[in-house]
């Protein structure tokens, strides 16, 4: 099956990259400003006249996070409690060319606790001409709204089940024909973070992680009193005790087309499509998922428009005995397989097998001239995860209201979010339920400010 897979997938991949008429390449969609005005150190070598130049930009970041949050007596804080300073991230990267052969790349160094030290991007490519690249290794997936369908630090729902800012490990085409941008990949698996990965969590995207045992349960069916990482522990006995399910052969197809309003702006119109199989290592067993997603991005002047649609549907391959081992362990009214399990940022969590995610983001840039201060960009970043697979399993609902400030290499989120079910905006010890169950189905309150230093 897998040989098969790989002779499909060059194909499509040809095909692609059959030759299209040279145009000149459209914008993308722009990133939030401290992606924008990264400043970037460049470094050349010049070889003979015949030989083409090694051009290397070094970019990076320092980021810290001020975090207050508004739960009451809840003893779930953990660490921070109700509020701290802490260290984000520094990440390093380089991108650069060597005649028509490009590259880019970046190390994210996180907290131990979140993750440690892992790569977020790392790729190859060339880029025939001004409307085609091609891209091998760990790239960003296309689909959505790129590169971010949010606004704000705190990401919306799209990002936590796998759908936004996703990166996984395989090759993609890129074509930007006039007001066209278009886009195929196959990846034959995430992004792994160690050869054989098998549980590790510690990465910057959501993906399906092999777990070494099914999420245990308290008498509510949540994680409350399980010890462990995000309420997952280790129950003795084989592989009946696992869920070990993982990403592998997955197809996306995006396409957009942005209509030229003039001197009032733009807007971009596209859909994507994803799908792929779900692999359980123990048994070699395979299903698949698959999403779609509709969205729009429009720019007028400086304001932005983002909204997308999605829908997603995983169907994990369980064997009869994982399925019975998980009905043994919990007294819940769902099955094994009507959640997967995805990591991130060193934990893992439950996702609902299928959802509806709806998102939105709206933003203006207003310019200013105030000491080193050379702009503001306003946000409000809305999010709804629903329709899920299990009726009595609550919706994710997330509203931000934050905005942007722009000093030279200095950019500083400032968010109040305001949400029921957002990861990062959620008790610790229900944090592994938050996309599936959502149990408790509390509207919570969190502000942050963002400090990045970005070169």
């Amino acid at each position: 099956m897998t040989r098969y897979v790989t002779l499909l997938s060059a194909l499509c991949l040809s095909l692609l990259m059959a030759p299209l008429a040279t145009a000149q390449s459209t914008d993308d969609g722009a990133a939030p400003a401290a992606e924008d005005a990264t400043a970037e150190a460049s470094t050349s070598v010049t070889q003979d006249d015949d030989e083409p130049s090694l051009d290397v930009n070094i970019t990076g970041s320092l980021r810290f996070n001020a975090l207050f949050r508004s739960y009451g007596g809840e003893t779930a804080d953990k660490v921070l409690g109700d509020g701290g300073f802490t260290f984000d991230t520094f990440r390093i990267g380089a991108d650069g060319s060597y005649g028509g052969l490009i590259f880019d790349s970046e190390l994210a160094v996180y907290p131990e606790s979140f993750g440690g030290v892992f790569l977020q991007k790392g790729w190859v490519g060339y880029q025939f001409n001004e409307s085609r690249q091609f891209q091998v290794g760990v790239s960003q997936v296309p689909f959505g709204i790129q590169p971010y369908a949010s606004s704000s630090w705190f990401f919306n729902s799209t990002y936590y089940v796998g759908l936004e800012d996703d990166y996984d490990a395989g090759v993609k085409a890129m074509f930007t024909p006039g007001n066209w941008d278009i886009q195929g990949a196959y990846y034959m698996n995430a992004e792994q973070t160690d050869f054989f990965a098998g549980s590790n969590f510690g990465r910057y995207s959501y993906d399906v992680v092999p777990v070494t045992s099914f999420p245990a349960f308290g008498d509510d069916g949540d994680a409350n009193d399980v010890e462990g990482v995000g309420g997952y522990t280790v129950v003795p006995g084989g592989n009946e005790n696992r869920s070990p399910i993982s990403e592998a052969h997955q197809f996306n197809v995006k396409a957009a087309y942005t209509f030229d309003h003039g001197d009032l702006g733009s807007t971009k119109i596209g859909a994507s499509g994803q799908r792929g199989q779900l692999l359980n290592e123990a048994t070699g067993a395979t299903d698949w998922h698959a999403a779609y997603a509709l969205h729009l991005q429009g720019r007028y002047d400086g304001f932005e428009a983002k909204l997308q649609f999605a829908q997603q549907e995983l169907n994990p391959p369980l064997a009869d005995g994982e399925r019975q081992a998980f009905a043994e362990q919990s007294d819940v009214d769902y099955a094994a397989d009507d959640f997967v399990v995805m990591g991130a940022y060193n934990f893992p969590q439950r996702v609902a097998a299928e959802h509806t995610v709806y998102s939105s983001s709206l933003s203006y840039r207003f310019p200013v001239d105030v000491g080193p201060i050379s702009q503001i960009k306003p946000y409000y970043d809305f999010s709804l995860a629903t329709n899920k697979n299990v009726d009595s399993w609550n919706d994710n609902a997330t509203h931000d209201i934050g905005f942007l400030t722009t000093a030279g290499p200095l950019f500083v989120y400032t968010d109040l979010n305001i949400s029921k079910g957002h990861p990062f905006n959620h008790p610790g010890a229900n944090f592994a339920s938050v996309m599936a169950e959502n149990n408790d189905n509390e509207w919570r309150t969190a502000f942050n400010v963002n400090i990045g230093l970005y070169f």
